[in-house]
């Protein structure tokens, strides 16, 4: 017998979402990642660690295609965020940097998170951290390994839409 057998798995993710879904509103945070959609935030996650990156380095970590990406870098642009700036060595390189204002901001929101964070490890005892750090990388494998069937079957089911040309 699996030790699932018998569980109501429906039940559990809707119990789970019930409990954290104040996680979702933003007065339990900041609400200012609200105005950035998740390729904008990752973008500067990217640059805020690496300090400047070029447009294919960038794509290759959002996982996105070029043009996808430029019109993530162009909305960062004109929020402020980042700026293309035009290598030394090399002026046809154009590498992608944040901002001051951006390095503010994402400072001030690692704070917040940082707080959280450091509420969660003090309730914790010794033998509770390791635990959740274990069960973390093991759910993190899990979802990096496995693709739910139905994406699998969207995926491989290309769509050609022909169109008339007159």
């Amino acid at each position: 017998m699996n030790s699932y057998e018998g569980l109501n798995f429906e039940a559990m993710i809707f119990d789970y979402i019930d409990e954290i879904k104040f996680l979702f509103f933003p007065d339990q945070w900041s609400s200012a990642f609200l105005d950035y959609s998740k390729n904008e935030v990752l973008v500067m996650f990217f640059l805020y660690r690496r300090e400047n990156a070029n447009m294919t380095e960038i794509s290759d970590y959002i996982n996105a295609p070029l043009n996808t990406t430029t019109g993530v870098v162009g909305r960062l642009e004109k929020k402020q965020m980042v700026e293309r700036k035009r290598d030394e060595a090399d002026r046809r390189v154009v590498n992608i940097v944040l901002t001051k204002k951006a390095k503010e901001f994402i400072d001030h929101e690692k704070e917040i998170i940082g707080h959280y964070i450091k509420e969660v490890y003090r309730v914790l005892t010794d033998e509770e951290k390791i635990a959740a750090f274990n069960i973390y990388y093991k759910v993190l494998n899990v979802l990096k390994e496995g693709r739910h069937p139905a994406k699998e079957d969207e995926k491989t089911t290309k769509r050609v839409k022909r169109i008339l040309i007159e």
